[in-house]
């Protein structure tokens, strides 16, 4: 004879308080660090900076976006070990030499790197536009940097107005430059 078991009312409940706590938990703890798209800075005031240069000025220099405002300035953060990281900066070498006279500073950040490593990807890139290093990855965590390369574009009044965790592609990074320079 078979004889089938049923829960206890008590025992039931039980499963079912333990059910809906993990599911709380899950949809309110899990989740949200699960999102490919955090809290976006678009349309707010960019986040200060001073960062040492480590390419485009003298020994000792720190570029500070207080000191740029009136101009666009593209972020442009990568570090020595991602592969897309190089095809972005040769994106970005682009971008700095068509725009060099139009009012836009390109910036290169490295950050989630050693400075020595840094170094040696500019002497391998030869960049044309300013590279400054991210110590601690304050300003990655400033500007919610999650994945590299990570492209975001300012305007001549301090508002981030695109934010890219991916590589951006030639056209598309000009047409936001272009968009960004518009009165």
């Amino acid at each position: 004879m078979n004889q089938s078991k049923t829960l206890h009312p008590r025992q039931a409940w039980f499963l079912w308080a333990v059910a809906l706590a993990v599911t709380l938990m899950f949809a309110f703890v899990i989740l949200p660090r699960l999102d490919p798209n955090p809290p976006s800075l678009i349309g707010q005031t960019a986040p200060e900076f001073a960062m040492d240069l480590l390419h485009g000025g003298d020994p000792g220099d720190r570029v500070r976006l207080a000191d740029l405002k009136g101009r666009v300035v593209v972020l442009d953060f990568w570090a020595s070990w991602c592969k897309p990281c190089a095809d972005q900066a040769a994106i970005m070498e682009e971008l700095a030499r068509a725009f060099a006279d139009r009012g836009v500073y390109v910036l290169g950040v490295a950050t989630s790197d050693t400075p020595e490593d840094a170094q040696s990807f500019i002497e391998r890139h030869q960049p044309s536009y300013a590279m400054a290093f991210d110590r601690e990855n304050a300003v990655a965590q400033a500007y919610r940097v999650t994945v590299l390369p990570t492209v975001v574009v300012i305007d001549p009044t301090g508002k981030v107005v695109e934010a890219h965790a991916r590589m951006v592609g030639k056209r598309e990074l000009f047409e936001i430059v272009e968009a960004a320079r518009a009165p």
